[in-house]
């Protein structure tokens, strides 16, 4: 295992209990005590832990801490759903598209359990789910369980979605900024991210207005990687005009599309 993998999971498991100890990490990856304290001193540098003697403990930072799916499936629901809708729309019939993982895209894929004729590639379990006895053709990628997302990832997944090509890809992230373009908390996800905005015609962002000026732990990609974002009525006026000069096709869900 390299060192980013070992820091990955160092912060997953702080996700889940939120405290270790230094013993307890140098066990279950077999590293020695020096090895451990270079990676907790790079989490700590980051802002993303705070140190005890011992061990140590997730930090309650604007970068560090990822609320849960279940927090975030009911954080500006109404928002996500009337993005979602708007973004179903946007899949025609035919379509190959990969859905992310993440609380706007299940709102999303339930939009979509009615259509007929398209193909959904997601690494999501909650998405695979819901769209069971239905005529839509679901792909599940392969790689290893994320509980704490649902999902699945590593290289297996990424290996997996390099061999197809989607005619969408509907992204989730954790924020969009001018000068860091679009961020999220994890690194792994962030991988899988990468490897279906590369293998995409289109890149589709779902965005609630509450994302726009926030920059998360990883970058996802830039904003130039994008073709259109797709947000609600409450994004900034100065927002606003900035994306749509940088040329991103924003789109407003239940208002206007393609501002100026």
């Amino acid at each position: 295992m390299n060192e980013n993998e070992r820091i990955n999971n160092i912060l997953n498991l702080l996700y889940k209990e939120e405290s270790v100890t230094t013993e307890r990490l140098e066990d279950m990856f077999e590293a020695s005590p020096a090895t451990i304290r270079r990676d907790l001193n790079k989490l700590y540098e980051k802002g993303l832990i705070t140190r005890f003697r011992g061990g140590a403990m997730l930090a309650r930072s604007p970068y560090g801490h990822e609320p849960t799916l279940q927090e975030r499936e009911v954080d500006n629901l109404q928002k996500k759903r009337v993005i979602a809708i708007k973004a179903a729309d946007l899949v025609k019939e035919g379509e190959v598209i990969a859905l992310d993982v993440g609380s706007t895209t299940i709102e999303m894929a339930k939009a979509l359990r009615g259509r007929n004729n398209i193909t959904v590639f997601t690494a999501s379990l909650d998405i695979a789910a819901i769209f069971q006895n239905t005529n839509v053709v679901v792909y599940l990628v392969g790689g290893v369980l994320r509980s704490k997302e649902n999902c699945l990832g590593g290289p297996i997944a990424r290996d997996v979605i390099r061999q197809y090509h989607f005619d969408k890809f509907f992204l989730g992230v954790a924020g969009v900024s001018e000068k860091s373009g679009l961020t999220d908390f994890g690194m792994d996800e962030v991988e899988t991210k990468r490897a279906f905005i590369e293998r995409s015609k289109e890149v589709i962002t779902l965005c609630n207005s509450s994302k726009f000026g926030k920059v998360s732990f990883v970058t996802i990609c830039k904003l130039f990687d994008i073709q259109h974002i797709i947000t609600d009525e409450d994004i900034d006026p100065q927002m606003k005009t900035a994306l749509t000069k940088k040329g991103i096709d924003l789109i407003i869900a239940g208002g206007f599309e393609n501002p100026v």
